[in-house]
């Protein structure tokens, strides 16, 4: 039988549709905390802020970016993506204010002092992604696709990496940088599995007669390179043979990235910005092992993948799977294009402030990068949020 659309079934324009999927209100809300968390850091990193004290300056900012801002994006995407890949339902109405409200609460607690003991706030955090796969695994599980099911398992990690950070606060983890560089690993990881699906299908779209190129080996070796690596750093940190995977790494990922060229795609922001944060990725590897080698400081090559790499990716992906899923075509707003630039430059001066090369000159680079990121988040809520707070402009549900 057809289904044929009436008229009355069609969602009216003035309803308020927040909560009517996932990408919605974490896009949104992600966005608003990538403004708010580095609006409060750097005063509380010069100490002309006082904030909860759970953590330390340094660890609340590396836990919010992570396990705040990231996997807010990554749980928007995921309950989206599903619905698609499955044709199941997926959390919307009120179960999804629950997963927001546990979201928000977690950000709340860990950056405020409200008298709440220590053990609250890490019971409420840790929640939100077990609570993020029991919303998963029920569509998941009657798709009967087997490679989606890994996403379910790297929530889990992502509960086990926030878990760690928790207790180093907590003082129950011997080492305090674990829970931090469990998480970058796992958000890398994510971009690079997801990069590989999208960026290439997202590249031949607009481009008549592209055909991105992929070869099996680059692909096996830059998601497995990943993994050998992030396990390796769990086991044994700072090594000469770390350093030249990473470099072999970061060189892998470059050549993939090339497999998805066409000249004719620098012509489509839309496009490029996934391009340059999977660049940054890369970029990212090669930093990683020639500071592990101490030829540049190690605070380059976090913050290309971070800045870079996860900035550039999240506010790319949130643009145009926004667009998307609310019905509208796939060009950027003006003020968002501007935002991607101003990133991509934030992005540079924060690697350029890392690298240790100009120590003269690092506070005010990383004065102007922080300001960029600021100002480029600013750009996409205030494109977005009219967007992701009104139903889809063709009246459908989602």
């Amino acid at each position: 039988m057809l289904n044929i659309e009436r008229p009355e079934d069609r969602i009216p324009p003035d309803r308020f549709a927040l909560f009517y999927l996932g990408f919605r209100p974490f896009f949104g809300l992600g966005a608003l905390a990538a403004v708010v968390l580095i609006l409060l850091w750097l005063p509380y990193y010069h100490g002309h802020l006082s904030l909860n004290g759970y953590f330390t300056p340094v660890a609340w900012h590396a836990h919010e970016m992570l396990y705040g801002y990231a996997l807010a994006i990554i749980a928007g995407f995921l309950l989206t993506a599903v619905r698609n890949w499955t044709g199941e339902k997926v959390p919307s109405g009120w179960p999804l204010v629950g997963l927001v409200a546990v979201w928000l609460a977690g950000r709340l607690l860990c950056t405020l002092d409200l008298g709440q003991p220590g053990w609250l706030t890490a019971l409420v955090d840790i929640a939100f992604a077990p609570l993020v796969i029991l919303a998963l695994a029920r569509p998941l599980l009657a798709a009967r696709a087997p490679r989606n099911l890994a996403f379910l398992v790297i929530l889990a990690l992502f509960a086990l990496g926030n878990s760690l950070m928790h207790m180093a606060a907590l003082g129950e983890n011997p080492l305090p940088g674990l829970g931090s560089q469990f998480g970058l690993n796992l958000v890398i990881l994510v971009i690079v599995v997801m990069g590989g699906r999208v960026i290439p299908f997202f590249t031949r779209n607009p481009l008549p007669g592209m055909q991105p190129r992929q070869w099996q080996p680059v692909e096996i070796a830059s998601v497995a390179g990943v993994l050998v690596l992030a396990l390796w750093e769990l086991l044994q940190r700072d090594t000469p043979a770390q350093a030249a995977l990473a470099l072999a790494l970061g060189g892998v990922h470059f050549l993939r990235l090339a497999g998805w060229q066409d000249r004719r795609l620098w012509g489509h922001p839309i496009i490029w910005v996934l391009h340059l944060g999977y660049g940054a990725i890369a970029l990212g590897f090669v930093l990683k092992g020639l500071a592990g080698l101490g030829l540049v400081g190690q605070s380059g090559a976090v913050h290309a993948f971070t800045v870079g790499g996860i900035g550039l990716m999240t506010l790319g992906m949130m643009a145009r799977v926004s667009l998307g899923h609310t019905g509208r075509p796939l060009e950027l707003p003006r003020l968002t294009v501007i935002g991607i630039y101003l990133l991509t430059l934030g992005a540079t001066l924060r690697v350029i402030a890392g690298l240790g090369f100009w120590s003269g000159l690092q506070a005010p680079l990383l004065g102007a990068s922080a300001l960029l990121w600021i100002l480029a988040f600013s750009a996409f809520c205030i494109d977005y949020w009219p967007k992701l707070i009104r139903p889809r402009v063709d009246g459908r549900p989602g």
